[in-house]
């Protein structure tokens, strides 16, 4: 059994390194926005591009489920990336009632390069310290699929695809 001290200090970092994540991710943020350009592609519209380019052409209610997002969100989201020209929305011909958002030449370029970009403080490590890294964080991801898919396998296997579907196209 681990000591119990260490897994507070543990449990310490995480929370500092959320917090300090996402303070840095705001500044980066309010950096882009200055110039126009749009936000991390691990938030809001962030994730709808992502989504896309992995399935593109999904209904804004397939894409509220799949992010896990409510339909207000997603709404609010594709409607702000179809001003930014990055998604268009059309009805669906087998189904009126549905809108269907697909990715535009620049919202596909968008999403492949902001996917692949790697986090700048990850170079602070060495290759032994990255190593070290991936096992622990696999180990804790392990644990918490396996927490998410017990509380609620329908996220489990929404987040278990959405996630296979980036990392492969992180790899590719």
């Amino acid at each position: 059994m681990p000591n119990l001290m260490k897994q507070r200090n543990a449990a310490g970092k995480l929370i500092e390194f959320g917090m300090v994540r996402h303070t840095a991710d705001e500044i980066a943020h309010r950096t882009h926005a200055d110039k126009g350009d749009h936000q991390s592609p691990f938030q809001g519209q962030g994730k709808i591009l992502l989504a896309l380019s992995q399935a593109d052409g999904l209904s804004q209610k397939e894409l509220a489920t799949r992010l896990n997002l409510t339909a207000q969100s997603t709404a609010e989201f594709v409607n702000k990336l179809v001003k930014k020209r990055l998604v268009t929305k059309e009805k669906s011909t087998a189904d009126r009632r549905k809108t269907i958002i697909r990715l535009t030449d620049l919202g596909r370029r968008t999403a492949t390069k902001e996917s692949a970009k790697v986090p700048e403080f990850l170079n602070v490590l060495s290759d032994e310290e990255l190593d070290q890294l991936t096992a622990i964080l696999t180990k804790i991801n392990a644990s918490l699929y396996d927490e998410i898919n017990t509380a609620n396998p329908t996220w489990f296997k929404n987040l278990q695809g959405s996630v296979a579907d980036h990392l492969r196209d992180w790899f590719l």
